[in-house]
């Protein structure tokens, strides 16, 4: 089961994925792409005993490994908080950037990884938990590592919406479940 949690920097995401993710078993893994240090008070306050996994750059990777290694016998009671798509996104354009010169190139580059981690996250077989960032207004960015992430990280977002079972969009603490209120539009 896929479940997101999206919202803007500093909304609350993280603690209420670990919150929610309680809720599925007594143990689960905390993929992190930066060490969390500013949560620490959150692990140290929870008896969930989390194995906490830092995961920049290799995140795609890392779910591989930890889905093909795990017991099929327990699919239903593993729970895998990714935290955060967003932060490995960005990173990953700008070490796509930095090696590259060729928009095209780039493009096709950030596609391949966007495609690799939307097939890991979706093979994951058990309950997983992405946080991801909202992107919102527009951003006049001249740094090309930035208009790549400001590029690909809604598309991203709505290729995992599409997939997921729930979404969670957290403002200042408060969350609310969008997937039973959502509107098609169009022919869909």
């Amino acid at each position: 089961m896929l479940m997101m949690i999206t919202g803007g920097s500093g909304s609350g995401k993280t603690a209420f994925a670990l919150k929610l993710a309680e809720k599925f078993d007594h143990a689960g893994i905390w993929l992190v792409s930066r060490w969390p240090d500013k949560d620490a008070e959150q692990i140290a306050e929870s008896v969930y005993p989390w194995k906490i996994i830092e995961t920049h750059p290799i995140l795609p990777e890392i779910i591989d490994t930890i889905n093909v290694n795990s017991n099929p016998f327990v699919t239903n009671s593993r729970v895998l908080v990714v935290d955060n798509i967003a932060v490995w996104l960005y990173h990953e354009a700008k070490l796509i950037a930095q090696r590259e010169q060729d928009d095209d190139r780039m493009h096709r580059l950030m596609a391949e990884r966007a495609d690799t981690l939307i097939e890991s996250i979706t093979a994951y077989q058990g309950t997983i938990l992405v946080i991801t960032n909202e992107m919102n207004g527009y951003w006049d960015e001249v740094d090309i590592h930035k208009i790549l992430f400001h590029h690909w990280l809604p598309i991203v977002n709505a290729r995992l919406t599409a997939k997921c079972s729930q979404l969670f969009l957290l403002t200042s603490g408060v969350a609310v479940e969008l997937t039973s209120r959502q509107v098609r539009l169009g022919g869909n």
